[in-house]
């Protein structure tokens, strides 16, 4: 595809839209095949509640509904999981031309990653939950990690070791688009890492062990930062040598 598209530079745009397309059907099914334990639950309860005193019925049908969301985020993270597991979506690091098949295949694996993050994720974060999700979407996870964040792509990608926590809001990517080339590289969290509110790490950055990020810092692209150190700010400097005790 890439040659082809470089050839024919007029072809992207279909391309893009026939790829968006896909990704449309794609999710539909997904989506689709998550919830229909929930609408199968509600459906039941309906059928089986005919007599019930409507006010009654209703509320009843109100906390089924509920009780089907969260049943529904459930099994999303499990579907999503397979999906990547069966058509083999996980890339290596490098650089891609942005329309090359291995890009295309980038965009598919995260993709997935935003069905989960724009319909629950949000009544996932700090639970066991979404650490098992990022962990079957292929991250390396320590034990007792916490996450507090919804924005975390590219989890093929991410390494986190032991008792480390991604706090509120943090932005947490392994890729970059330079011009028409995307770069792809690994993230590395060390063990007992604290990862501020909304601060922001990017593709190559390395964290050693017992380090402390400030709260709306910014780590650079390939960033190397040693054990037993604070950082804060934008972009993100060593401001101790020494990590605060609990």
């Amino acid at each position: 595809m890439e040659k082809l598209v470089k050839r024919f530079p007029s072809l992207i745009a279909p391309i893009h839209y026939f790829i968006t397309l896909l990704l449309y059907v794609q999710c539909s099914l997904i989506i689709g095949v998550s919830a229909f334990p929930s609408v199968y639950g509600v459906y039941m309860y309906w059928t089986k509640t005919e007599l019930w005193f409507l006010p009654l019925r209703l509320l009843g049908m109100s906390i089924v509904l509920a009780a089907g969301f969260f049943l529904y985020a459930m099994v999303v993270i499990f579907v999503v999981a397979f999906i990547c597991f069966i058509f083999r979506l996980k890339i290596k690091e490098g650089r891609y031309y942005i329309y090359s098949t291995n890009a295309i295949k980038w965009a598919n694996y995260n993709s997935l990653i935003l069905i989960v993050r724009y319909t629950c994720i949000n009544f996932l974060r700090v639970t066991p939950f979404i650490t098992l999700f990022h962990r079957m979407m292929g991250a390396k996870m320590g034990r007792n990690v916490q996450i507090n964040t919804a924005v975390i792509g590219d989890s093929c990608f991410l390494e986190v070791g032991d008792n480390s926590i991604i706090g509120g809001d943090v932005t947490l990517v392994a890729h970059v688009a330079e011009h028409d080339t995307l770069v792809i590289k690994k993230v590395k969290i060390g063990k007992n890492v604290t990862l501020g509110i909304m601060s922001i790490i990017m593709p190559g950055v390395e964290i050693g062990d017992h380090v402390m990020i400030a709260a709306n810092s910014v780590l650079k692209k390939d960033t190397k930062v040693p054990s037993h150190t604070v950082w804060g700010g934008i972009p993100a400097k060593q401001l101790s040598s020494k990590v605060p005790s609990a």
